[in-house]
Formats: structure tokens, sequence, C-alpha cells
């Protein structure tokens, strides 16, 4: 009975010791299992599909890591398909490299007020296609800043950051050749303490206007066959667009005091100003 005992303990020792060494072959780390992907845009867009609201969306691109195609042509995509503007910022700004704040002494140093003269230039960007035959009056236009602005060793506008503008006048394209036209006037940028910055520029556009042409072949029309010469009055002149990924110069509009962020060198490219 004992030598039969004895053989079945060995037995099952036998079977069960194989198995808990392939369950811990086939338990993988934890920590690996739970690391995910950098979000890229079609996982925006495959989240927005799914039908989750833009603060969640929002919240995702901030606290995930990401690898975004923010290129002109892209966030026309994005645009196209519908993605609001508030979550395309959220990309562009996820995007844009951070400044090296390793430093024990920058990450310690407190914000160092500064005066940012009136006229201080800032290189712009616009974000998305405007159109003539889609702006509306009182629109925002959404553009990011291209290189920090830099005065006296503090950083007082960061790259990357959000700026605005207001669509001030718009005029679809007509028939009989009438162009469209198009005007806005920048409000204001986000500094680096989290204020805005007024600013200052205004831009206009008109589209390709065809009233010559069209008059011209009326008159032609009409001459050699009239009741053909109507027609020419249905041609259209063409919108005004202003194309995503334009550049523009805007300046700072009146004195004002930043609480801006001291670097340790200068960056590669910045607007740096002496008062």
């Amino acid at each position: 009975m004992k030598k039969l005992l004895c053989l079945l303990l060995v037995f099952a020792g036998s079977n069960v010791i194989p198995a808990l060494s392939a369950s811990a072959r086939q338990s993988p780390n934890t920590s690996q299992q739970q690391e995910q992907a950098p979000l890229t845009n079609k996982d925006v867009l495959e989240m927005l599909k799914a039908g989750l609201s833009q603060e969640v969306l929002i919240a995702k691109i901030k606290t995930s890591s990401s690898k975004f195609d923010t290129s002109p042509a892209a966030l026309q995509e994005l645009k196209t398909a519908g993605v609001p503007d508030a979550i395309i910022l959220a990309m562009v700004q996820a995007a844009t490299p951070q400044p090296d704040t390793s430093s024990s002494t920058l990450s310690a140093a407190p914000g160092v007020e500064v005066k940012v003269p009136d006229g201080t230039p800032l290189e712009i960007e616009l974000m998305t296609n405007i159109s003539s035959a889609t702006a509306k009056e009182g629109d925002i236009v959404d553009f990011t800043v291209v290189n920090p602005v830099v005065i006296n060793g503090v950083t007082v506008i960061e790259r990357g950051a959000p700026a605005k503008a207001r669509i001030a006048a718009v005029k679809k394209a007509g028939y009989w050749g009438k162009a469209g036209r198009i005007g806005w006037t920048m409000q204001d940028a986000l500094a680096a303490d989290g204020n805005r910055i007024a600013l200052r520029m205004e831009k206009k556009l008109t589209g390709d206007s065809k009233g010559g042409t069209v008059a011209t072949a009326t008159i032609v029309t009409a001459v050699v066959f009239w009741p053909a010469a109507p027609f020419w009055g249905f041609k259209k002149g063409k919108n005004a667009v202003f194309p995503a990924g334009k550049r523009f110069e805007a300046f700072v509009h009146g004195d004002v005091a930043v609480k801006g962020k001291p670097i340790a060198a200068a960056p590669e490219t910045t607007t740096t100003t002496q008062p």
C-alpha cells in the first residue's frame, strides 16, 4: 500500500510541475502588457467615431504618449473629417517638442516678470484652410506660434502656443464672375504665464475675378447670337482662400508684463527682443 501511494504521488508531481512551468512561461510581464502604443491621428478619428466626447478625447491626448501627424495636409484631413478645432489644437500642442526642464535650477525657477514691448513680432502659422466659400463673419481662425518669443533670456510666448484671429468680413464668389473676398484681424496669443496677449495684424484677400472676361464674352456673344449672351452670367468668380500652413507676422499690441520662463541657453530659432 505504501509503495502504491508513493507511486501515485510521484506520478501526480510529474504532471503538476510541467504545468506550473508552462504557466510561468506563458505569463507575460504585466507592465509590458499594459504599455500602450502612442496615439496617432487614426486613433483620434476612431475614438471620435465611437462617440467619445470632446472633453474625454482632449484629456486622453494630454495624458498619453502620442505620435501625431500635424503637417498642414494632415490637419486639413482632420478638419474635413469633422474633428473639432479644440481637439486638433490639443494634437498640435502634444506634437510640439517640450523644452528640456531636467535641470533642477530650471524646474525650481519661478516665473520672471519682463515687459513685452509694443510691436514685438512673432511668426504664426494657419492651422486650417480659410475660404470665403465657407467662412462666416465672426468665426474664429486658429493659429500656432512658430518660434518662441524670448526677451532677455526669458520665454514669454512658447513655440506651439495657440493664437487666434476673427473673421471681420467675408463675401462668397458670385455669378457674373464676381470674386470672393475675406478678411480677418488678429486677436491674441497665449503667453507663458497662461494669460493672453493682445496682437494686431489684418489680412484681406480677394479671389480671382472673372468679371472682365464675362463682360467681354457677353458682348461678343450678343453680337453673334443674342439669345446665348445671358448664359455667361452663370459663370462664377473664384473664392478667396488662405491655405493651411501659411505663415504670417503678427505684432504685440501695447506694452504688457508677462511672467516668463528663464532658459539656460537660447533655442535654435527664437524671436529675441531687447527692451
